[in-house]
């Protein structure tokens, strides 16, 4: 038996030795340089856990400067706060354990500070310093939110007050909502709550629209010398059929009726003549110029299902066909009335903090464009103004046996600079939705005073 020498020994488990370093190295490559991303990545890494709680979100500020999202506590222990709790739907929320919603979600790159240069980057990770987010300023006003919230009570919709000229969001209620500061308790039973509080009804809502739409398609009409509003009406109490029901005139109009008179009096038979003769690439259109066939670009979620094409002119015309409306898409439509025609884009985020910590304007969104005619609005205008107050209520069918009550107003009348939409989803008291909608309107009133 060949007995191996001792320096051979000594040879092979230096070789040993080596290729065990050597292996311990490229598994310290392989996991440190080719998965370091994955590894990095990961929910469970100590290191991102620790950076993640050691972020100071920037605030989040109303039209006024009033907090509504700040980061406080001590450095260890930060909590997300919100002060006005029933801003909820728009600015949203942020948890670690639930991600963004809302503003938090839209602006999250800015609100964290993940957008700052390398400099700074550097600078922090010498110095372990935390992660420093900038601010943002919303056109919202918390006083009026707060308002138009409690004005809901226990009723379940949506309501969007609206700068007609700017666009600017200024109250956006969705009800019933939740308190942000109260989410990770209460997550699990916000989302298997049938009432759906983690939606956001004033963007995302899709509600079958009824006669909601006949302002619009009347102005589209008039715009285009498609009727007079002097001109007759036949048989305009006529039934109507939808879903199984039978429709009239909201109220009975007088025995020689006008197309003045099918606006004033809600009659659903002339829409469906009138949408009859327009077709459905007319009605396609007027949809189209007025917004309500396209999604509000907003750094919120506003995904829509796929739009279906119009399918039934008749039904189309009376606001039960294929078209859902969100209040937002109808609050839009609505300004547009106010502003002679120029349909506004919908701003929610006014300013961004700049590096320096200085507010910097966000740009004025631009118009979409314009739907109709400043005769066309003007006219309607008129025909939906009494007392000096401009509003415009009806019932909408939105399935068997049952409706959704919306009001529609623009204010002050003579010279409309805000567009109130309220929609209270099953519901046939109208007295009870213009509660509503006048208490934000009186609410506007008082803080321009």
């Amino acid at each position: 038996m060949n007995k191996q020498s001792p320096q051979t020994q000594l040879h092979k488990m230096q070789r040993a030795i080596l290729l065990g370093f050597l292996a311990i190295a490229l598994s310290l490559v392989f996991w440190n340089v080719v998965r370091s991303d994955t590894i990095l990545a990961r929910d469970d890494n100590p290191r991102l856990v620790e950076a993640e709680l050691r972020i100071q979100r920037g605030q989040i500020l109303d039209r006024n400067g009033v907090v509504l999202a700040e980061t406080i506590g001590e450095p260890d222990a930060l909590v997300r706060n919100y002060p006005y709790p029933a801003i909820g739907p728009a600015v949203g929320y942020y948890s670690f354990r639930h991600g963004t919603a809302g503003i938090e979600a839209g602006f999250d790159t800015i609100l964290r500070g993940k957008d700052e240069g390398f400099t700074a980057v550097l600078n922090r990770e010498l110095f372990h310093a935390p992660q420093i987010g900038r601010d943002v300023q919303l056109a919202l006003d918390a006083n009026l939110q707060t308002t138009a919230e409690a004005l809901f009570g226990n009723a379940q919709g949506a309501l969007v007050l609206l700068e007609v000229e700017t666009g600017h969001i200024l109250a956006m209620v969705s009800h019933p909502g939740y308190n942000p500061n109260l989410l990770d308790e209460n997550f699990d039973d916000l989302v298997a709550d049938a009432t759906a509080p983690l939606l956001n009804r004033a963007v995302q809502g899709q509600y079958q629209p009824g006669l909601v739409l006949q302002p619009f398609i009347l102005a589209a009409a008039l715009d285009a010398d498609r009727i007079q509003l002097d001109g007759a009406v036949l048989n305009a109490n006529r039934p109507v059929s939808v879903s199984e029901e039978v429709e009239q005139c909201q109220t009975t109009p007088p025995e020689n009726p006008t197309w003045a008179d099918v606006l004033r009096y809600r009659c659903p038979g002339p829409m469906q003549d009138l949408a009859d003769r327009l077709g459905l690439a007319g009605l396609d259109d007027i949809f189209l110029r007025f917004g309500l066939a396209t999604p509000p670009e907003l750094p919120l979620n506003t995904e829509l299902p796929g739009i279906e094409p119009l399918n039934d002119p008749l039904q189309a015309g009376i606001g039960q066909d294929t078209l859902t409306v969100s209040p937002l898409q109808v609050a839009q439509a609505l300004a547009a009335l106010g502003n002679d025609g120029r349909l506004p884009t919908p701003q929610l985020v006014t300013a961004v903090q700049d590096e320096n910590g200085s507010m910097q304007p966000q740009p004025a969104a631009a118009s979409s464009g314009n739907a109709v005619t400043s005769r066309a609005t003007r006219d309607i205008r008129q025909l939906l103004t009494a007392d000096e107050h401009l509003s415009f209520m009806v019932l909408a069918i939105s399935g068997p046996n049952s409706r959704n009550g919306w009001y529609l107003a623009l204010t002050p009348a003579a010279q409309p600079r805000y567009a109130i939409v309220v929609v209270v989803e099953n519901s046939e008291n109208l007295e009870m939705v213009q509660e509503i909608g006048v208490g934000v309107e009186t609410a506007v009133h008082q803080i321009e005073k």
